[in-house]
């Protein structure tokens, strides 16, 4: 069976596989999320936010109660290679703040041209 996942913020959707780990979708569909543990959830490189509420996915593994606070659980971050998905769901991927300097620097610039022409 077939599930739909949109990636956040370039909105992109996929289709996925049911039981596959967020980490895995994102890979086989060339959506880049930092990892540096490999998907053994020893890490908290891959964490995302999920945004939908009514998703249908595992619960949090001991690894994420172990890595992740209490209230970011709650706030709908897991951990991208702990994280199976069983239904629909959004998923938001952090820019690091580098990357987001970066990007913002981009669109002033890109703007700037809009502006000229």
């Amino acid at each position: 069976m077939r599930i739909r996942v949109k990636f956040q913020p370039k909105g992109k959707v996929v289709s996925v596989l049911k039981g596959e780990n967020i980490l895995q979708a994102a890979i086989k569909n060339r959506i880049y999320i930092k990892t540096r543990c490999g998907g053994k959830g020893s890490c908290t490189a891959c964490k995302v936010q999920v945004l939908t509420s009514d998703s249908l996915l595992s619960l949090p593994s001991p690894q994420e109660i172990r890595m992740i606070k209490e209230e970011d659980l709650v706030a709908g971050y897991r951990l991208a290679c702990q994280t199976r998905i069983y239904g629909p769901v959004e998923v938001a991927i952090p820019e690091d703040s580098w990357k987001a300097t970066v990007n913002r620097q981009l669109e002033a610039l890109n703007e700037e041209k809009r502006i000229e022409e």
